[in-house]
Formats: C-alpha cells, structure tokens, sequence
C-alpha cells in the first residue's frame, strides 16, 4: 500500500530531449550512414538510465510523510554554469538529492580513490563516480540557493541503483550511501524523521523559483556526433514506409511509393527540425525542410500546430515548443 500522506509532484519527470534529438537525427541519416550503430547505442544507454529514474519514481510514491515536493530534471544555472540533477525531494526541515543509476553486475567504489567500477560478466569497466556527481551537484544547488538568499536550508546527497539485481560490494562506509531504490527510499523516511523537530522552511517561493528558472537541456546534436548538416535527410517523412518523398496533395500528405496517406506527417518533421537545428524556424526554412516549397501552405500548416512566434505578419519566426512531446505524437 502507497503512503497516505500527500505528495506533491511538482515537476514531473519527462522524456529528455536529448533521447528525442537523438533519435531524431538517426532517422534523418540515411540507412548506410557509418555513424548509425553508433547513434543507436546511445539512445539504448540514454533510454537505460532514463528507465532506471521511472523506476525511482515508483517507490518514491511509497513516501508517506504529508510534505514531499518532488522535482525531476531540474536544470539551473549559477554563475554562468548549468547543472542538472535527477531528482529533487523538498521537504520543510531537509531536502535531498538523488542521483540514479542504471547499472547491472558487481558494483565496487572506492570512497578515497574515487574509482568507481562494474564488474558484468567478468569485464570490468570504469564509470563516472555517481558520489563525486551529486556531490558537485550539491556544491552547485546550493551555490544556487544562496543566490537567492536562502542559506541555512540543509540538503542532503544520496545514489540510487535502480538495477534490483546489482551487486553492491563496498568494503567502508561511504561518505554518501549508495543504495538499491526501496533502500533509499527506506533511508529518505530515516533522514526526514531525524529533521522533523527542526525549523519549518517555507516551501512556495523556492518551488516557484525552481520552476522559473528551469531549462531543458538540448544538445547541438550534430556536433556532438560530428556530423555535417549535408548528410540529413530533407522532407517529410512517410510514416508506412519512411521515405522521405511525401507530397502535399490537398489536405493531406500522400507518399508516392506506397500510396500512405496523412494529414499530420509534416508534425513530425517540424519536431525534427527544432531537435535538429534550434529553438527557432522560419517559413522559408520549413519549406526548405518539408519539401514543401509554397508560403501559403507552410503557413497555414504551422499556424495550426501548438507554436509561439514573434515578429511581423509576413515574417514570423516560430518557437520551439516547451513540450517537443506534443509534436512528435502521431
């Protein structure tokens, strides 16, 4: 049975957009492209340790204390650097910060040293430290916090393995726990008791300054995998048989090779676009992108999609939409 108190899940955890730019991109490479095993792997590891967070939000629906803010994905900036954690648990005596991983074999650490290491199938291999990431990422939100005036509000650092079946071998006690999920959350019901009798912190104008200043973090993603914008396919995409080669006939799209037809293929290729290329688009890139070369029918597509723009009548720039989800549902 979940906890009967009430939790309060302030921003929800949702698809990052670098998993959507990534995918992105490797359906706009062609099926020969020399970097798309590559691309694969990465969006299979980045799925993993998303899968690994929602996890983390099941047991967390298990807390049972009447005042858990819960914050996923926030990502800030303080002095001109971003940070991102993965989950953010507020409380009025204590907050804390949880960093997941996604991990599966024999996990070792070592607390001094700082290596960190997984032994699967008898391959070693060394990752980055998680005790070393929350705890810059503590140094951070707090750097954060006192910016914004708040500077006795404790925090505490915890790792979650969301893997039921790692194996966590750790000779010492380490300067923060490292713990399966219902472990963690378990050790969150220990630590809050053990603030309960401090100094009660006003929660509501930290929650709306978090939200405030959160930014999604997008990736230039053609660079990160060094890929000219040249090797991109243009046009919009037949979701049958995923040539790029539909036309705009009417009120529709219909693909000339297997005779698919849709009214909202172009959806999918403006979301293309805004993962691919940036935050902004204008009517004449649209055209260059869809395949679709008449002003009139770009704007009368785009003004019918959930998109903000700025600028005069006849030169409208058009946003990137704060929810990317929303475009690429077909």
């Amino acid at each position: 049975m979940k906890g009967s108190g009430l939790l309060v899940n302030i921003k929800k955890r949702t698809v990052p957009p670098v998993i959507r730019q990534t995918e992105a991109l490797l359906r706009r490479l062609p099926q020969n492209h020399p970097k798309r095993d590559t691309i694969e792997k990465e969006i299979n590891k980045r799925w993993a340790g998303y899968r690994g967070e929602q996890a983390l939000d099941y047991f967390l629906g298990f807390l049972p204390f009447s005042t858990y803010r819960i914050f996923h994905d926030l990502r800030l900036s303080v002095y001109g650097k971003s940070f991102q954690v993965d989950t953010i648990i507020l409380t009025p005596q204590v907050g804390f910060l949880i960093e997941v991983k996604n991990l599966a074999g024999v996990i070792t650490v070592d607390d001094e040293s700082g290596q960190f290491t997984v032994v699967k199938n008898g391959i070693t291999k060394r990752y980055q430290n998680p005790l070393a990431q929350v705890n810059r990422q503590l140094s951070q939100f707090k750097q954060w916090l006192h910016v914004h005036e708040i500077y006795t509000y404790p925090l505490l650092p915890l790792v979650a393995i969301s893997n039921p079946n790692a194996e966590l071998n750790f000779k010492d006690t380490l300067s923060v726990p490292i713990t399966h999920l219902d472990v963690t959350v378990e050790r969150i019901k220990k630590l809050h008791a053990s603030y309960e009798n401090k100094k009660a912190f006003s929660l509501t104008p930290l929650e709306q300054s978090l939200l405030q200043q959160h930014r999604p973090y997008y990736s230039d993603i053609l660079q990160t995998f060094s890929i000219p914008s040249s090797h991109i396919q243009i046009g919009t995409r037949c979701p049958s048989c995923n040539e790029y080669s539909m036309t705009r006939k009417k009120l529709s799209w219909e693909c000339p090779t297997c005779k698919t037809r849709s009214r909202i293929a172009h959806r999918l290729a403006v979301a293309d676009y805004f993962l691919l290329y940036g935050s902004t688009l204008t009517n004449q890139t649209c055209q260059h992108f869809l395949g679709l070369h008449s002003r009139h029918a770009i704007s009368k597509l785009l003004s019918r999609m959930p998109l903000s723009y700025i600028g005069s009548t006849n030169a409208l720039t058009y946003l990137r939409p704060s929810n990317i989800e929303e475009l690429i549902k077909q």
